[in-house]
Order: C-alpha cells, then sequence, then structure tokens
C-alpha cells in the first residue's frame, strides 16, 4: 500500500469517529460503514484516543511524502 492510499484509508477511519463523536452516541448506537468499518458502543475516551492516534499517523505519513 503506498502512502497516498493509507492517507486516505486514514482520513475515512478519521471521519467515521469523529461522526460517532458528533452523533453523541446513544447506548443502542451501532454503527456500520462501507468501508469495513463497524463500531459499537466504544466509551468517548476510547474514541478521542482513537482519534487522536489517528491524527498522529496521519502528520507522521504527511511529513514522509
Amino acid at each position: 500500500m503506498d502512502i497516498n492510499e493509507e492517507l486516505r484509508r486514514l482520513k475515512q477511519l478519521l471521519e467515521n469517529y469523529e461522526e460517532l463523536v458528533a452523533d453523541n452516541m446513544d447506548d443502542g448506537s451501532y454503527v456500520a460503514r462501507g468501508n469495513g468499518f463497524c463500531d459499537v458502543k466504544y466509551s468517548e475516551d476510547f474514541i478521542e484516543g482513537r482519534i487522536a492516534d489517528i491524527k498522529q499517523r496521519i502528520a507522521e505519513l504527511e511529513t514522509d511524502k
């Protein structure tokens, strides 16, 4: 996988996690995406941690370009 493909994948994943935060997940929330992303009831801390990790990885890849 080249850097551009990985960046696209990570940006889509980031968008999915940010959408979860924006939707203020309810107890019964369930999100399934066509790009292989599936999420059920993770804590906000977990989601925010994943967002931070993904943003860091995107920044690393963009500096490596």
